[in-house]
């Protein structure tokens, strides 16, 4: 049986949007979706919130707390060294890295993903971007690899950018990893859709398309098949 670890990447230091994590999207600030909608991931093992030591992700490390998962604080930039780490002390057969900019992010793609990762004996695979002609909209998913890969990485990445952004090593290496694409379901087939939140009015864009659901609640009773409709 598998040992499979989510990783929630996270900080509240963006350049492009100070306090991102904190954000309120209706009653729960963005970290809060994320989390509360990776916990319904039933492939999961365990799942952590990785963000770093400066004192301005406490509110991150807190909010983790408040729904009983442990968080990981490492290098704010070396987000590498934060997940092998993280690797190394949880000794997982996968990493799913999960990245806390995508609060309408879906449990049943993540499941779909490790299922796929794992029928196929991947080292990479991917859905939270239109990529390799997937035609998945932004947003939903996650990018899943195995913990030797990670170890690839972390022996071969020397780069800066390689350094902050933990898969860049197999994007500019595709050749020596074995990736297959995972084609979007009919109802997430909105490669031009995003559902991140990079900037301020991309928190007033999904505001206004889940002011448009009737009776929800919490994050996790959001499902993305009732939202295509406004997509």
């Amino acid at each position: 049986m598998n040992n499979i670890v989510g990783v929630i990447q996270a900080r509240m230091g963006s350049s492009r949007f100070p306090n991102k994590m904190a954000a309120k999207l209706f009653e729960y600030p963005i970290i809060d979706w994320v989390i509360r909608r990776c916990l319904k991931s039933k492939k999961i093992n365990k799942l952590i919130v990785a963000t770093s030591e400066k004192s301005e992700n406490d509110f991150i490390a807190e909010r983790s707390r408040y729904y009983g998962v442990d968080s990981f604080r490492g290098s704010e930039n070396n987000v590498l060294s934060r997940f092998h780490k993280i690797g190394n002390f949880e000794s997982p057969d996968l990493i799913v890295r999960i990245c806390a900019d995508n609060p309408l992010i879906s449990s049943t793609e993540i499941d779909r993903l490790i299922k796929f990762s794992i029928k196929n004996k991947l080292d990479y695979a991917f859905n939270h971007i239109p990529a390799l002609n997937n035609n998945y909209l932004d947003g939903a998913g996650a990018e899943i690899f195995t913990f030797k890969t990670l170890e690839i990485i972390q022996k071969n990445a020397f780069s800066i950018e390689h350094k902050e952004h933990v898969t860049k090593y197999i994007w500019d290496n595709l050749d020596i990893f074995k990736i297959d694409v995972l084609s979007a379901p009919v109802h997430l087939n909105y490669p031009k859709i995003r559902l991140d939140i990079d900037q301020k009015n991309d928190l007033i864009r999904i505001r206004e398309l889940l002011s448009k659901l009737k009776n929800f609640k919490h994050p996790e009773d959001v499902s993305l098949i009732s939202l295509e409709k406004f997509f």
